[in-house]
């Protein structure tokens, strides 16, 4: 987990920006080109969940703001949510056979709590294991 956190900066804020366009083109693709296997009711809403899990901790981490203000994390937060949503006007506004969904948009938001929580709870972890 060390090796984690002691990524250069500037290769951190370029997984973080290949992990943006990534979510930006899963969001975007057409129903068409998504794959049709129903696993369970809502699954969807788990896949909302992973990607923004990932966006919110991929977000603290390449921006490196572990052990500074709350604040950082809130604003982080909000910029991770309301990017989501963008993404969820998107869809509604493109001609692509989706959907804006209120529900996604909650997903999103669970997901990025929690990658933030845990991104939190890890550099808390990781300030101890690097100084030993």
């Amino acid at each position: 987990m060390k090796r984690i956190f002691t990524i250069r900066p500037w290769l951190r804020r370029i997984i973080g920006l290949f992990y943006l366009v990534l979510i930006v083109l899963l969001s975007l693709l057409p129903t068409s080109d998504l794959p049709d296997i129903p696993y369970f009711s809502g699954e969807d809403k788990v896949v909302h969940f992973c990607m923004y899990f990932g966006l919110g901790f991929i977000a603290c981490w390449s921006l490196d703001i572990k052990r500074k203000q709350s604040a950082s994390y809130s604003m982080l937060l909000v910029g991770v949510f309301l990017w989501g949503v963008l993404m969820e006007i998107m869809q509604r506004i493109m001609a692509n056979g989706r959907s804006l969904e209120f529900s996604d948009m909650l997903a999103n938001l669970c997901g990025a709590v929690v990658g933030i929580f845990v991104y939190m709870y890890l550099a808390k972890i990781s300030k101890h294991l690097l100084i030993k």
